[in-house]
């Protein structure tokens, strides 16, 4: 079981390219999932995600949305989650979804989609279809956005002033599009990327009074076995 580096097809007649992402098969995996990456785009980080999953007997897959862009992409993104547009990021994720279900011979209702971040946002905005999300301190797009949206985890650092209050939005808006309540997970002592141990000092110091920006290994310990078992409980 090895991490590679490999190519998902585009879509010529939606102008959509091939594009990159790293993945990991554990062989026999029985559920998948999709990974999405932080504003800081395809880092070290985000490949020891896809081997924590595969560790854990998961397929795996990282798409870089950024391959075109880092600006156009979450251009996209925002927009989508404002209109629930289809846009170019979003059918780069499907695919994803519809080369791991190829390579690893799964439904797609077996595949889960988590985020971190800007990935956060993402996976809320593009969450509807998929068999279970997992939203990290992230942004909540419209309530209309969610509108058909499948079982919801999502997890918060108390110390990260700019995902105050998000967790209460995230579950009326869920409710006002009738979705089942989300599980929510806060953790008082953690800031913002705290279950990634990415390194990035100046973006720590540069944000530290409102994100408290970094990995807390205490509040990452608890935290993944909940996604992990979330996963499975739903996939």
């Amino acid at each position: 079981m090895d991490l590679r580096e490999i190519t998902v097809p585009g879509n010529e007649s939606r102008n959509d390219p091939a594009s990159p992402a790293v993945a990991m098969l554990a062989p026999g995996a029985q559920r998948g999932v999709v990974i999405i990456h932080e504003s800081f785009g395809r880092q070290p980080e985000i490949d020891r995600v896809v081997e924590k999953f595969a560790a854990a007997g998961y397929a795996a897959i990282a798409p870089d949305l950024f391959h075109r862009g880092r600006l156009s992409c979450m251009v996209s993104v925002v927009r989508s989650a404002r209109t629930g547009e289809d846009t170019a990021p979003v059918r780069q994720a499907h695919r994803a979804r519809s080369w791991l279900c190829e390579h690893a011979q799964l439904q797609p209702a077996r595949v889960g989609l988590i985020g971190f971040c800007f990935g956060g946002l993402f996976v809320l905005t593009a969450g509807r279809g998929w068999g279970a999300v997992s939203t990290n301190y992230g942004e909540i797009p419209k309530a209309e956005t969610m509108h058909g949206m499948g079982p919801v985890i999502g997890c918060y650092g108390g110390r990260d002033r700019s995902m105050r209050g998000k967790p209460d939005r995230l579950r009326r808006r869920l409710a006002k599009v009738g979705s089942a309540p989300p599980e929510i997970h806060e953790y008082p002592d953690a800031g913002h990327s705290f279950l990634t141990d990415g390194h990035h000092p100046i973006a720590r110091v540069a944000t530290w009074p409102l994100y408290h920006l970094g990995h807390d290994a205490p509040s990452a310990a608890d935290a993944w076995p909940k996604i992990l078992a979330f996963f499975e409980r739903n996939l």
